[in-house]
């Protein structure tokens, strides 16, 4: 084999490697930006997924449903801020295998991600809401594969009263 040939089969199977590293999930050092470490940017066109909770407007310690619908995705990273600081906590069933929760600022169970590859579509997640009032917003970084992604994308917010 030539050494031009080696060369572009090693650089291809590295980029497969490195868009798929993550695979299991989020780490928690794309916290504060929520950009997933893949070879290319983020899309500029409209979030193609409909991401929404069912009420919007909730005592502090209350849980809110929140929906991610709109088409097949492979990856998911979902915090509720305040501010710039993921807030609240989400709260899985024991049974839950396409998502799991990492801390991120501080807080415990306070960001949900995908734990697997596998695609998924029309999910529901339980968010409880921090005991203090104000507007909380849903961002969302969204991943149709390991090629197409929205990032850091505000869905809806969420009044604790």
């Amino acid at each position: 084999m030539n050494n031009k040939l080696l060369l572009l089969l090693l650089t291809l199977l590295s980029i497969t490697c490195k868009c798929y590293a993550f695979s299991g999930g989020a780490p928690e050092l794309v916290c504060d930006d929520m950009m997933p470490i893949h070879l290319v940017p983020p899309q500029r066109s409209k979030l193609p997924y409909i991401v929404g909770a069912n009420n919007t407007e909730i005592k502090g310690g209350e849980a809110v449903q929140i929906e991610i619908g709109g088409g097949r995705f492979k990856g998911l990273m979902m915090e509720v801020r305040k501010g710039n600081r993921a807030t609240g906590k989400f709260l899985l069933d024991e049974d839950e295998n396409d998502f799991k929760t990492i801390n991120c600022h501080g807080g415990k169970n306070n960001v949900l991600s995908h734990q697997n590859n596998a695609n998924k579509k029309n999910k529901t997640v339980i968010w409880k809401s921090p005991k203090n009032p104000g507007k909380y917003t849903i961002y969302v970084t969204i991943a149709k594969d390991g090629f197409v992604f929205w990032s850091k994308i505000p869905a809806e917010e969420i009044t604790v009263v």
